[in-house]
């Protein structure tokens, strides 16, 4: 008898029993109480056995064996095994519910296992006379006694006859608009924040399972976990040579402050709030390993740390002081130990197998890897992170599974848009408790997300500001100026440094010329998103050299980005932005620094209006009434600005966004008091835009013609995979423009395109694209 296949020449058995032993893996390594009790591990078990079930028709496998590719629909088996699971969990199955939701929950899991999650209330809303037919022609194809046989080693199944299955049918469709009734009573009432976290982690569990046994298992070899030595920071800070001045004291003193905190593991939520340039990376990891070690001992679990940060240029500064820790340890790396994730990784996957050197997987197994987050630490964005807790899209929702136990930095945590403080509030706390996260948000300027009873401080911050007077702040925003009055005011100092910080690309170049004017012979450097990253990076590195005097950027060097100068101009931004343009000047204590807070407008309206709200600017304009404000009272300020901001914004956009996740309302259009989970966006695009590749070297010419051979490959995932592996390349040549600029550029292929010969028309080499248009937003 030919066996029932799930895949080419592989049997629908071995498929589902390996992905119950992925299931059952990836339980195996969480001790989680909650899901336990809730029999979510049986039930993720009973998803598993019935996910592929729906194959087992003829026609599946014709379509699989290539007998037949003219099948249409009926080929499909997502919902016919989502049904019978639904159906047998309600006739078969020992397990019972507390909580009847999880049935429904479960059928939807099976239905959208290949796509992405929807409304459920439309899900159950879909069902009619041809999908009725369709589902009884396929019963009517399945072979019940290959079926039984395949499945008869699975202590969970019990036979299946065709009368049973095409009565379960009936029995659905003549249940449906009582399946409805009630999912709209459970959205009237509002579902718990913990069944969300359920579904999205029973999700999690079988995609990755079925994933990786097809794209991993299959192969042969999937990585184990990874112990780490808990001294590795105390270990390379012995060999770095720092000298004793002040502020390094004061570092040390803090990390101190923080290494030898007794941890209550009833804690969840941490917060370390310290001054820019106080060593915030070390310290994060070093409470992070001693957190995973405490973990270990109580719980015997090994938690994955999660670095997360805002910034693509930040991760690569932190991805290199961890690799420097490893280094100085003389720990070998692999991706198993170390990952770093994000839209333009380099989707590689190495492990080291001891008497056998290293093993490199194939593309697909390593960009399930990557993307699956199997390390033990991840550098990674906000967007990975908080996209893989609101978001419908299958490919985002495959790792949350891996976020129990965890342990998350959150740097730079101000970067959160204050519209989603309430709902990242309440379901963080949420997988605090279902799922055992914990939590650490660090920054210059921790806002005030958790109330203070919520999170516990791992350093008494306001010390840490007294002891400092690096910097003064000088506020210059009574009077509103034009670019040209402001440069007029300027006397440049020979022997000091600066920047200059804007808030729009045009208003940038405008003082970048007005500079060059009256300090033609100045070595001075110009930064914006209007230029490519490969060569803001190279500016970058060369500010860090200390080659340039003057630097005029926008606000793409504010957050994490190291670098240092005598003296800031600031053009009036929230208090938060202002403090961290702050931290660019004189991070290292070794001179006074000043910072000026200035008022720019192009004569009709502020250039801090055109990007940030009017709460915001109001807030910040009456706290820096006082005309100078030393650095020990920064961290005064900030915390008066987040109270009132907190106090005078409301929380619409999260409890829109609350509902929606209460709801289960994965897709669709915004309502009145009701946003769907797939509309929740970190970075919201201020306008339309489009992408242009510069060829500013023959490395990117080279580039753009292997794009344009791959962009003939006619099979879309080789066409995927080959733009995969130039994809990071490939960008650093990428700038993004308003797509209504008057001077667009030529399209090729779908995309902006300059050749050499055409950039003088449509770039500058030194202030970016030539979009001859006013008041650009960053």
């Amino acid at each position: 008898m030919d066996q029932l296949l799930s895949h080419p020449n592989y049997p629908l058995e071995k498929h589902v029993q390996g992905v119950l032993h992925q299931i059952e893996k990836f339980f195996d390594e969480k001790r989680l109480s909650r899901l336990y009790m809730n029999d979510l591990f049986l039930l993720s078990k009973m998803i598993g056995l019935f996910h592929d079930i729906g194959k087992a028709t003829g026609y599946f496998q014709q379509y699989i064996r290539k007998e037949n590719n003219d099948l249409g629909m009926l080929k499909n088996h997502s919902l016919i095994s989502a049904l019978l699971l639904y159906q047998f969990l309600q006739y078969e199955s020992e397990l019972k519910f507390d909580d009847e939701r999880l049935r429904l929950l479960a059928f939807l899991i099976v239905k959208k296992h290949h796509g992405q999650l929807n409304n459920w209330l439309d899900e159950f809303k879909q069902f009619h006379e041809n999908e009725k037919e369709l589902l009884q022609k396929q019963v009517h194809a399945i072979d019940f006694e290959k079926l039984n046989q395949s499945f008869q080693s699975f202590s969970l199944y019990k036979p299946l006859s065709k009368e049973t299955c095409l009565q379960w049918i009936e029995d659905l469709f003549n249940e449906s608009f009582k399946i409805r009734r009630k999912i709209m009573k459970y959205n009237r009432e509002k579902v718990p924040i913990e069944l969300y976290i359920q579904y999205i982690f029973l999700f999690s569990i079988l995609i990755d399972a079925d994933k990786s046994e097809v794209g991993i298992l299959q192969k042969g070899l999937f990585p184990e976990r990874r112990k780490l030595n808990y001294d590795i920071v105390i270990n390379y800070k012995r060999k770095q040579n720092w000298d004793n001045r002040n502020l390094n004291e004061l570092r040390e003193k803090a990390f101190q402050e923080v290494d030898s905190l007794n941890i209550d593991l009833n804690h969840h939520f941490y917060s370390l709030q310290l001054p820019t340039g106080f060593g915030k990376t070390l310290t994060s990891f070093q409470f992070a390993l001693n957190l995973r070690k405490k973990i270990e001992q109580e719980k015997g679990v090994t938690s994955r740390i999660v670095y997360s940060l805002p910034f693509l240029s930040v991760i690569d500064q932190t991805e290199k002081v961890i690799r420097e820790i490893f280094n100085i340890n003389e720990i070998e790396m692999d991706q198993s130990l170390l990952l770093t994730h994000h839209h333009l990784s380099d989707l590689s996957y190495t492990i080291q197998k001891n008497e056998e050197g290293y093993h490199q997987y194939d593309y697909n197994a390593a960009h399930l890897l990557v993307e699956g987050w199997n390390a033990e630490i991840i550098l990674t964005t906000f967007i990975q992170l908080f996209h893989s807790i609101f978001s419908n899209k299958n490919a985002s929702l495959r790792k949350f599974h891996r976020f129990a136990h965890s342990i998350f930095i959150i740097d730079e945590v101000q970067a959160i848009p204050h519209k989603y403080w309430l709902v990242v509030r309440e379901t963080l706390k949420v997988l605090a408790r279902e799922l055992d996260c914990y939590f650490l948000f660090s920054s210059a300027t921790i806002p005030a997300i958790f109330k203070e009873d919520e999170m516990r401080p791992l350093v008494d911050a306001p010390k840490y500001y007294q002891g400092l007077s690096r910097v003064m702040l000088h506020s210059h925003i009574k009077e509103k100026m034009t670019i040209e009055q402001f440069v007029n005011t300027l006397n440049i100092n020979e022997s000091k440094t600066y920047l200059f910080i804007l808030n729009t690309i045009d208003a940038a170049k405008e003082v970048y010329k007005k500079l060059k004017e009256i300090v033609p012979d100045k070595k001075i450097t110009f930064l914006s998103t209007h230029i490519p990253p490969i060569e803001r990076l190279k500016r970058i590195g060369e500010i860090k050299k200390q080659k340039y005097q003057i630097v005029v950027s926008t606000q793409l060097v504010e957050a994490g980005v190291d670098i240092d100068f005598d003296i800031v101009y600031r053009d009036l931004a929230p208090l938060d932005s202002i403090q961290q343009a702050a931290g660019r000047c004189n991070r290292h204590g070794m001179r006074k620094g000043e910072i000026h807070v200035v008022h720019l407008t192009d004569g009709y309206k502020s250039f801090a209006n055109y990007i940030y709200d009017g709460i915001r600017l109001n807030i910040t304009q009456e706290l820096l009434k006082n005309d100078a404000i030393p650095e020990e009272r920064f961290f005064q300020f900030i915390e008066q600005y987040f109270e009132q901001l907190q106090a005078k914004t409301a929380n619409k956009e999260s409890l829109a966004l609350l509902n929606g996740i209460q709801t289960l309302y994965f897709d669709g259009e915004k309502d009145a008091d009701r946003i769907p989970v797939s509309h929740f966006q970190l970075i919201e695009e201020q306008y339309d835009r489009m992408e242009v590749f510069l060829e500013l070297d023959e490395k990117a010419k080279s580039l753009f013609e292997h794009y344009e051979k791959i962009l003939k490959i006619e099979d879309q995932w080789e066409r995927k995979k080959a733009f995969r592996d130039i994809k990071a390349d490939f960008y650093q040549y990428i700038i993004s423009i308003p797509r209504k600029v008057d001077n667009k550029p030529p399209i090729v292929n779908g995309i902006g395109y300059l050749t050499k010969t055409q950039l003088e028309d449509y770039y500058d080499l030194t202030l970016g694209y030539k979009t001859e248009q006013t008041s650009l937003i960053w």
